[in-house]
């Protein structure tokens, strides 16, 4: 499975220029379908100057952000994409990864622990 970056087309203009980047999110694509989606992008990694190693680039383009919303295709059949203007890039300083990391661990538990508690 490959994650990819998503946007809707409401957020995208005639260029092709994502109107709003902090409104993309990952999610994966099958059969030319979205399979799923994850949250919406983490500006402080996505869209900082200042952390260059997973910075948000080219987006797919989906109907919406719900799986089974189809992916839109170009005139030639290819995937629809669009990408973020200069101007949704900034610099927001250093990012801890690891403290970030601790704190989606805890997150992560803390879901499962509520699922298992309902079933």
């Amino acid at each position: 499975m490959s994650i990819r970056h998503f946007v809707t087309a409401d957020n995208v203009d005639d260029a092709g220029n994502i109107v709003d980047a902090s409104k993309a999110c990952h999610g994966s694509i099958r059969a030319g379908l979205v399979e799923d989606v994850g949250g919406l992008i983490d500006p402080l990694t996505h869209l900082n100057l200042d952390f260059p190693d997973h910075r948000l680039a080219e987006c797919v383009v989906v109907e919406s952000f719900e799986p089974g919303s189809a992916v839109l295709r170009n005139n030639v059949g290819l995937f629809e994409m669009a990408w973020p203007q200069r101007e949704a890039f900034a610099r927001l300083g250093r990012v801890d990864v690891d403290a970030r990391r601790i704190e989606w661990l805890a997150i992560m538990r803390e879901r499962r622990e509520e699922r298992e508690v309902k079933s």
